[in-house]
């Protein structure tokens, strides 16, 4: 790693704050895949382990990244946070290789194996982060699944083949799967004594027609 600024020059760039984005404030500028406070991001920077790792956006929509120090990140895409990090950190490294990841923060409840909250990779499916909670539990219902934020429901049609950064799941939120109903629980014992039912009436309609 090559640096190229004093330790007194670094240490002023890490303790900068720098404004909130307006289009972070207002929120009607967000994209599906933009970055919000409660997220993670995966930082992978080729051949330095030390400025690499995992970071949570803190409620301010800020980081703090080695070297940069605490950066607004709200508001903005992975690919544009990638762009900004190759060029701030080209100060100090040489051709600096950088990849970004989007992970949300998700609390998986309801009728699944193992409820808890899940880190997952915002191009995962819906069905992907129940299967990370072990799938679902013998009377879960994969065709009833709802978004909950701030305790209201946000969507009651979730799907399982449903993008993660394509639904407006957001970290924080709940995916809670219901229960199926007592006639899918049951259907076998059903099928069972409709079968044996049609099988009395064959019966008796054989000995009345004797």
């Amino acid at each position: 790693m090559m640096i190229r600024l004093p330790l007194l020059a670094l240490l002023f760039l890490a303790l900068a704050p720098e404004p909130i984005p307006a289009q972070a404030v207002n929120g009607s500028r967000l994209s599906a895949n933009s970055l919000l406070p409660g997220d993670v991001i995966d930082v992978r920077i080729w051949l330095e382990p030390d400025l690499s790792g995992k970071f949570q956006v803190d409620e301010d929509g800020a980081v703090v990244l080695p070297l940069l120090g605490r950066k607004q990140v709200v508001g903005i895409s992975p690919q544009q946070l990638r762009d900004r990090l190759i060029e701030e950190y080209r100060r100090y490294l040489i051709n600096p290789s950088v990849n970004i990841t989007l992970l949300r923060r998700i609390n998986v409840l309801g009728e699944i194996r193992v409820p808890g909250l899940y880190t997952v990779d915002a191009t995962v499916s819906v069905a992907d982060v129940i299967a990370m909670a072990q799938g679902l539990a013998p009377d879960g219902d994969a065709n009833d699944i709802v978004l909950v934020r701030s305790g209201k429901i946000i969507r009651s049609n979730l799907t399982g083949t449903m993008v993660i950064a394509e639904s407006d799941i957001r970290s924080g939120d709940q995916i809670i799967v219901g229960k199926r109903t007592w006639a899918s629980r049951n259907i076998g014992a059903i099928v069972g004594i409709v079968s044996i039912l049609a099988s009395v009436a064959v019966t008796a309609v054989s000995l009345l027609a004797r």
